[in-house]
């Protein structure tokens, strides 16, 4: 027969899916009533198989079930592929799926689709408005959200890790917790584990991997007793470093109960000197519009203005040059403090007495959570667009998906095609 330089509608999506022997495409039909497009996708009988786990030509031994496969969009109409994929029979291996060109093996959904669905995903403020673009169920999105994950954590390099931070972040209501840890340089989130306790600090420090655990050099955390033991237990090459940030915390909280107390008392006798004071003595600068008002608070004699000043001159601590000078600046403080009334205040004073050792590693390392920390909008935009999550995995692939810089999109065989 003459070759008239025509081809088939099947041809035609052959090669626009990048279908290629012994894979051919029998039919391609329009589904007016549906709005899509159907591709049926076939192998050819006459073909060798090869196993999926050796790479090596086998028997064929049968055909699975037909499957389905989301694929991009053609025009206004959505895309479907189905086949029945052979099985074969492998000497070593036995009966095993031989794998589709078109899609990752257990996916729903082609390559060219699943890269697609991870760069809208990425883009959307929430799984339900990436599900209402991409025409899918909010289970579809998920599935895609947790291969993309699984993917770049098998691709991802630890490395060069040299400082880790802890922390933990809030999971649901009531004291639900999750721990996280981060990469400090490369700020990233490495893993999202269940709990706040020894046994949580110590999953986190197993998502990486032995060798590259043991050249940690330091790890920022809070004074909780779990995160320094699993340290000590999992990674006991690496200083603790308390970080600065929860120090500042405690410190803040200090002078807020100070305030509160204080404000009660001259309540009580007709004085509303400490009334809507509470962002003055936090901030960590207070407002132009404020400061005349804030000096004048200063100069009267509240046990607030001293408990903020103690505050305030711990911020010097961490300017110091050395260990050395270090602890010269904290004995100095604590001595000024422990002379004064102030007990909140003293009681911090004391805390930090007890941690002072890993307080002073910050001079060897200066790290903080600040990566953390910075992570803590994106964390709580993605809790709030998702109203709250009833499964850890969930909220776990979630942050990963946005906080890890990992490497989700799938390797295609082609450039996309619509």
């Amino acid at each position: 027969m003459r070759d008239t330089g025509k081809e088939t509608v099947a041809e035609h999506y052959g090669k626009l899916l990048g279908i290629e022997p012994p894979w051919e495409v029998r039919t391609a039909q329009l589904d007016l009533l549906r709005g899509q497009v159907e591709i049926e996708v076939a192998w050819n009988e006459s073909a060798l198989v090869v196993c999926p786990e050796c790479g090596e030509p086998c028997a064929r031994h049968d055909h699975a079930p037909a499957r389905e496969w989301r694929h991009l969009n053609v025009m206004q109409f959505l895309t479907i592929i189905r086949a029945r994929v052979p099985r074969c029979a492998c000497s070593e291996h036995g009966v095993k799926t031989v794998r589709t060109p078109w899609a990752e093996p257990g996916s729903h959904f082609t390559l060219h689709f699943e890269l697609f669905a991870v760069q809208v995903i990425a883009a959307c403020r929430s799984l339900t408005q990436a599900a209402d673009l991409l025409e899918l169920g909010w289970d579809g999105v998920q599935r895609i959200v947790d291969r993309a994950v699984a993917r770049g954590l098998a691709r991802r390099s630890t490395d060069g890790v040299l400082y880790v931070g802890l922390d933990e972040k809030s999971f649901g209501r009531g004291q639900r917790y999750v721990s996280i840890a981060t990469d400090i340089k490369g700020a990233r989130v490495l893993e999202v584990v269940p709990g706040n306790d020894q046994a949580a600090g110590e999953s986190l420090w197993q998502a990486l991997p032995a060798e590259q655990r043991s050249r940690v050099a330091a790890a920022a955390m809070d004074m909780s007793a779990g995160f320094a033991a699993a340290t000590r237990t999992q990674a006991p090459q690496a200083a603790i470093v308390h970080d600065k940030f929860h120090v500042a915390k405690l410190l803040n909280d200090a002078v807020d109960q100070t305030r509160r107390a204080e404000h009660q008392q001259l309540q009580a006798a007709g004085d509303d000197t400490l009334k809507h004071t509470r962002y003055l003595w936090l901030h960590g600068q207070v407002p132009e519009a404020k400061r005349a008002g804030f000096a004048e608070l200063l100069e009267i004699n509240l046990k607030t203005a001293r408990a903020w000043a103690y505050k305030e001159q711990f911020v010097e601590f961490w300017a110091q040059p050395s260990v050395a000078h270090g602890a010269d600046f904290f004995a100095q403080w604590r001595r000024s403090v422990m002379r004064s009334r102030l007990s909140k205040v003293k009681a911090v004073a004391k805390t930090l007495h007890r941690h002072l050792t890993n307080l002073l590693t910050y001079f060897l390392h200066p790290i903080t959570n600040a990566v953390s920390e910075g992570f803590n909008s994106r964390i709580q935009a993605i809790k709030a667009d998702a109203r709250g999550f009833r499964r850890f995995a969930n909220y776990r692939t979630r942050i990963l998906f946005h906080c890890g810089k990992l490497n989700l999109l799938p390797v295609l065989p082609s450039s996309p095609t619509h």
